[in-house]
């Protein structure tokens, strides 16, 4: 009732559903999220910031904005941001274990995996990381504590290059050399 009048009905063919306050619109939801999910694989992978707290804290908030852009209500965008700021440091945290071998959000990794080799700390502090001619360093990854990792990659797309040592970055001149690890030939017997 507005005045004492009442409201006019709908149109036919429409249905009140849609004009209800709890009405969601999975099409606005699934298209905010297919922005969010380029977005953050543009943060990741083009940008190179890898698997970081920032990419994380754009995905949960980016998520939550899109259902809450979908029509849901507030509660359901806040569940929705703690569970994907809960899942993407899980998987920051899987990722470091993988191929940095420790759960550690600080310091430099005591190895890291790339292309196949694990590289493990020679105990070399160097303040360059090319002594002359020879191979261009690159960004090759970004380890989950923030240090750069730097190695020679083919082509501009961080493709395995080399099998020489690699650099983590731990701050301005200073990066720490890591050595591929060769297993040992198995000794066969008579």
């Amino acid at each position: 009732m507005v005045w004492g009048q009442p409201l006019p009905s709908p149109p036919a063919g429409e249905t009140e559903t849609a004009t209800a306050p709890g009405w969601v619109s999975p099409s606005r939801v699934l298209v905010a999220l297919g922005v969010v999910a380029v977005v953050t694989w543009v943060l990741e992978s083009l940008v190179g910031l890898g698997p970081g707290l920032e990419v994380v804290l754009v995905a949960a908030l980016g998520s939550a904005v899109a259902v809450r852009f979908g029509r849901a209500a507030r509660r359901v965008a806040l569940i929705t941001l703690v569970v994907i700021a809960l899942s993407g440091v899980g998987w920051i945290e899987l990722i470091n274990k993988a191929q940095y071998g420790t759960l550690a959000l600080t310091g430099a990794p005591p190895l890291v995996r790339w292309c196949g080799t694990t590289f493990k700390p020679s105990g070399v502090i160097t303040s360059n990381l090319s002594s002359g001619t020879g191979p261009r360093y690159s960004k090759i990854l970004k380890t989950p504590s923030g240090y750069d990792v730097f190695g020679v990659a083919l082509a501009r797309h961080r493709s395995c290059g080399t099998s020489g040592p690699i650099f983590v970055g731990l701050r301005a001149a200073r990066y720490a050399a890591y050595d591929p690890v060769t297993s040992s030939p198995l000794a066969l017997a008579p």
